[in-house]
């Protein structure tokens, strides 16, 4: 009985450390910056990069993930010890639109940015 339990118990604990390293792979924090050219990303958790800033027209989509810009097309990358996602931002009118395409809970995600001003999203959405 106690051999079996001892068992039991292990397993438990496996499957529970297993999960939380699993939801650990996908958790960042985002800081966007609505610039009058374009947008400023500051990784304040789960990146390769600390600081992204690029140029983004009226209407223009980028695809970003854990590691910077990157484009629709370039292979996905996966590195141990930082978040695994993709989004895109598209800025229109001072409105900026997310997509969610891998490693977020959110598919669309929208808000008012004015130029000059900033918003924390994360994995789950806006903080």
């Amino acid at each position: 009985m106690e051999k079996k339990l001892f068992i039991l118990i292990t397993v438990v604990f496996f499957c529970i450390n297993v999960n939380a390293q699993t939801k650990d792979e996908s958790k960042f924090l985002l800081l966007i910056k609505n610039t009058e050219n374009g947008i400023k990303i500051t990784s304040n958790k789960g990146c390769a990069f600390k600081e992204l800033t690029f140029s983004l027209r009226e209407g223009q989509i980028q695809e970003i993930d854990q590691c910077g810009m990157r484009n629709t097309n370039d292979e996905i990358r996966k590195i141990e010890n930082l978040a695994s996602f993709r989004i895109t931002i598209k800025k229109t009118k001072g409105v900026l639109y997310f997509e969610g395409i891998e490693g977020t809970t959110f598919s669309k995600l929208s808000f008012l940015c004015p130029v000059g001003k900033s918003q924390l999203i994360d994995q789950n959405g806006m903080l």
